[in-house]
C-alpha cells in the first residue's frame, strides 16, 4: 500500500471542492455559510474526542494487523483475493494506521478499507468532508447521504452510473474512516451491506 495514499487523496478532494469542480447544488447563503463552517466544527469535536481518549491514555492508532480483525472475515458469494495489506505510518505529528482486503465474484471487485485516524484528526475531517453535503446527483454520478441506525456512524453512499462502480464511506466515532467499494452495481445495496457486516459499533466505542 502506498503510504502517501490517503494524504494525496485528501489534498485532491480539497482541492476540488476549492476549485468548485466537486459539483453541488445552489444553496441560500445561509446554508452556503454554514457548509462553511462544518470542517471547522468537525475538527473541534474530533479534538473533543481525542482529548477523552488521551486521558484514557489512548493516543496512537492500532496496529495495521489489530486493525486487520475488523475486516469482514467473509462476504457472502466472494472469495478472498490475496491476503490483507496494510501499514502503520508514524510521520512525527501525523500518525495513522490502514489496511484493506480485496475480494471477487467472477469479474466483479469488491474492496474494505479501514483507516485508523487517532492522533491525525485533520486528516479525519478531510476524508469525512463531503459527509454532510446532502444529495447530489447529475448524469455520471448519484451521492446520498448513508445512516445505518448506529451512533457516532456518518457517511455517504455514491454510485458510478456509467461505470456501475459504488462506494459507501463513513466516518466512525470521529476517529476511523471506513470505505467499500464493488463494480458492477446498478446500486448502493451491496456495499451498504458490507459496511454493516464490520463491527462499526465496537468502532465507535475505541
Amino acid at each position: 500500500m502506498n503510504v502517501l495514499r490517503p494524504l494525496a487523496g485528501i489534498a485532491a478532494l480539497l482541492a476540488l471542492m476549492g476549485c468548485g469542480q466537486v459539483h453541488r447544488p445552489e444553496a441560500p447563503a445561509d446554508a452556503s455559510l454554514n457548509a462553511a463552517q462544518q470542517p471547522a466544527q468537525q475538527l473541534v469535536e474530533a479534538e473533543r474526542r481525542y482529548q477523552l481518549r488521551a486521558m484514557r491514555g489512548d493516543t496512537l492508532s492500532l496496529h495495521h494487523q489489530e486493525l486487520q480483525r475488523f475486516l469482514p472475515p467473509v462476504v457472502a458469494g466472494f472469495v478472498h483475493e490475496g491476503k490483507p495489506q496494510g501499514e502503520s505510518v508514524d510521520l512525527g505529528s501525523v500518525r495513522y494506521s490502514t489496511c484493506e482486503q480485496r475480494y471477487r465474484k467472477g469479474n466483479q471487485q469488491l474492496k474494505v478499507q479501514l483507516v485508523d485516524y487517532n492522533g491525525a484528526n485533520a486528516l479525519y475531517v478531510g476524508a469525512t468532508a463531503l459527509m454532510d453535503l446532502g444529495s447530489q446527483e447529475s448524469d455520471e454520478q448519484l451521492m446520498q447521504s448513508c445512516d445505518l441506525g448506529l451512533p457516532d456512524v456518518r457517511g455517504y453512499a455514491t454510485l458510478q452510473k456509467k461505470e456501475h462502480r459504488a462506494t459507501v464511506a463513513l466516518g466512525v466515532g470521529d476517529r476511523f474512516f471506513v470505505s467499500v467499494e464493488s463494480t458492477q452495481q446498478h446500486d448502493t445495496r451491496l456495499v451498504k451491506e458490507v459496511a454493516r457486516q464490520l463491527n462499526l459499533a465496537r468502532l465507535a466505542g475505541l
